[in-house]
């Protein structure tokens, strides 16, 4: 399971990327400032049920409820 948890936190990260238009730096920042790295990993099981899109949601929800901005 350490393996697909892994390829959602890349996929993830990746769109993350993509939406925000930051670097790798900036966003491997946030996604430890956020706790996102460990958020993924903790809620994996739920987290993969729906698409990564909506899985981005959440992440994305979750870092303005900590007050994260990017």
């Amino acid at each position: 399971m350490l393996d697909e948890v892994l390829y959602m936190q890349v996929r993830l990260f990746r769109l993350f990327r993509e939406r925000t238009g930051l670097s790798s730096v900036a966003s491997n920042e946030i996604f430890n400032r956020g706790g996102i790295w460990d958020f993924v990993t903790s809620c994996y099981d739920y987290l993969h049920l729906g698409s990564d899109e909506a899985a981005l949601d959440d992440v994305l929800e979750r870092l303005d409820h900590l007050g994260v901005t990017w």
